[in-house]
């Protein structure tokens, strides 16, 4: 609607907008669009745009406008924001809304200027496994209590859980909730790839707040620091993309490298190394490239067996 009225030469009437403006139900009632339209009509007004009703010489509502000297200001981004903006893109990759944030950005530098290469290089991502991450992040917003089914990794199948959520953080190319549980009355880590289903915001508010100085990184460091396995691995120029992005240093990938690949598991190192694909070839420990090979020769059984 916005669209539609700050571009307009001359008043919109309301059948206008009703047949124009995505979101309107054409078969929906009178009485139903009228409601629809008016609370629309104050949201956009409460963030600062203002509708401007335009009558006639006898008192009726001709249409509405957004006069352009009513619109926002034009924005401006300095180096700094224009990092945070770009980083916050780049970790969205492979996400539902990756589609939004990079041709947001691509906005944004045409005006401001292209971000630093740096924020390119970013080991944090989101995808479709983490798609627990935006409702958590309103849930912290709104301060208000998460429950979701969680599988933990010893776990023999999904128990609910209900948590006053204290923040989310990316470790170590995963993303993690730390919070109260409410069931078990602790402090709890959940690693957002193991939570089943959706997450349900509640309308209960948090309880238990984050306790004043509570380090998120230092907890789930604590917590996975024991069970880190990790393998030497050897990665082809031009190969192994997924490997050199989730490692720190953001690695160049024109030029052959070894690398320390580290995983919460043997299982998941393993898996991580064999999705890694050709071009990557592991050194050390042999148990882990003894178990890359027979799960890559396995697959290649496979589907040589299925022609």
């Amino acid at each position: 609607m916005v669209f539609c009225l700050l571009g307009a030469a001359r008043p919109v009437s309301r059948a206008q907008i009703r047949a124009s403006v995505s979101g309107y139900d054409p078969d929906a009632s009178d009485a139903a669009f009228e409601r629809m339209f008016e609370r629309d009509k104050d949201e956009l007004r409460s963030m600062g745009i203002g509708i401007e009703t335009i009558v006639d010489v006898h008192g009726e509502v001709e249409g509405y406008l957004i006069r352009r000297q009513n619109a926002s200001a034009e924005l401006q981004f300095n180096a700094d924001e224009l990092a945070l903006l770009g980083l916050a893109a780049a970790i969205s990759q492979e996400a539902i809304i990756e589609a939004s944030t990079t041709t947001a950005l691509r906005k944004i530098e045409t005006v401001s200027g292209d971000a630093p290469d740096s924020i390119h290089r970013s080991n944090m991502r989101v995808n479709a496994t983490d798609a627990a991450l935006l409702p958590l992040m309103s849930s912290l917003r709104e301060q208000r209590m998460v429950s979701f089914d969680y599988q933990g990794r010893n776990d023999r199948q999904a128990e609910k859980r209900s948590v006053d959520p204290w923040g989310v953080i990316a470790h170590e190319g995963a993303w993690y909730l730390v919070g109260h549980d409410r069931d078990r009355q602790a402090q709890r880590t959940f690693r957002l790839s193991r939570i089943q289903g959706s997450v349900t915001i509640t309308a209960k508010n948090i309880e238990c707040s984050r306790p004043v100085n509570l380090s998120l990184v230092d907890i789930v460091r604590g917590e996975q620091g024991e069970q880190h396995v990790t393998a030497r691995v050897h990665i082809t120029a031009g190969y192994g993309a997924a490997l050199r992005q989730a490692h720190a240093g953001g690695l160049s990938p024109f030029a052959d490298i070894e690398i320390e690949v580290r995983a919460i598991s043997e299982d998941a190192l393993v898996s991580q190394i064999c999705a890694a694909g050709f071009g990557v070839k592991v050194l050390e420990p042999i148990s882990v490239q003894e178990r890359v090979i027979a799960s890559l020769l396995a697959v290649s059984h496979y589907h040589v067996d299925a022609v």
